[in-house]
């Protein structure tokens, strides 16, 4: 049996040759590229750490950081103050900075740059009224938030209401204690007007002479009544030459010359 010794040409191809696969960058062409990575995400406020330009709503809760670290922040002029600010030197973080910072008096309601520190939520926070702005009390929160730094606004002095005194029908003004201008709180029980002495128990009329009965000067006045009494504010005051007396509300006041003590009473 007799074989062709000429070896096919496709044969020799299959032998030989090596397939390739054409590349991504041949089939999309020599000008393409590959799609870059995905950029990071833009930083959120107060990440970069640097100076927080806030405005009158930006609130605690959007300071970024850990708590315990002081971070810069300024605050522009005019910004509202009948708005709800929640504590008293430590606030809630979702209490407008800018107002909690005319509030705790370390900014004027001009504006200006002020250090603020955030920190833990608390059981609760106890509102107060302080430079114009009045904080509301507020039970536990999440964040927190205070300022460092000194107050650059004077914080009101705190007035505190006088005590009550619990005045008998025969009272008289200069047993109140106190140095003139003093202000005190009485309250009068009903049925003074009853066994009053033979001058009528008042000396005066508007100021009364230290010696009067208190509950009688004050229905004379119109501030107590014989059937319900009454509270009113008493406020002592030094000698006077003379007090003149006159008939008001069914009460006949005396006159008086000299008295080393005298009050005045209202509403």
């Amino acid at each position: 049996m007799r074989f062709d010794a000429t070896i096919p040409m496709f044969a020799l191809c299959m032998a030989s040759c090596v397939l390739r696969t054409p590349s991504l960058s041949s089939s999309l062409g020599a000008s393409a590229s590959l799609p870059s990575a995905p950029s990071a995400p833009p930083a959120e406020a107060g990440d970069s750490g640097g100076l927080i330009e806030a405005g009158c709503t930006f609130t605690g809760g959007q300071i970024k950081g850990e708590p315990g670290a002081p971070r810069q922040l300024t605050c522009p002029a005019g910004c509202p103050k009948d708005v709800y600010v929640y504590g008293t030197d430590v606030y809630t973080s979702d209490t407008p900075v800018c107002a909690a910072a005319m509030h705790a008096g370390v900014m004027a309601a001009r504006g200006g740059e002020v250090t603020v520190v955030v920190e833990p939520g608390r059981p609760a926070y106890r509102g107060s009224k302080h430079n114009g702005i009045t904080s509301v009390d507020r039970g536990k929160y999440d964040g927190s938030f205070r300022f460092e730094g000194r107050r650059v606004v004077q914080a009101e002095p705190e007035v505190r209401a006088p005590a009550l005194v619990d005045a008998g029908c025969t009272l008289e003004g200069q047993q109140i204690h106190g140095e003139p201008g003093s202000i005190h709180r009485v309250s009068c029980p009903s049925g003074c007007l009853k066994d009053l002495p033979p001058w009528g128990g008042a000396w005066g009329t508007g100021t009364y002479a230290g010696n009067s009965r208190v509950c009688v000067a004050a229905i004379h006045a119109g501030l107590s009544s014989d059937e319900g009494g009454g509270e009113f504010t008493l406020i002592l005051g030094d000698k006077r030459p003379a007090f003149r007396g006159s008939k008001r509300n069914g009460v006949l006041s005396a006159d008086l010359g000299e008295f080393g003590v005298s009050f005045q009473l209202q509403r």
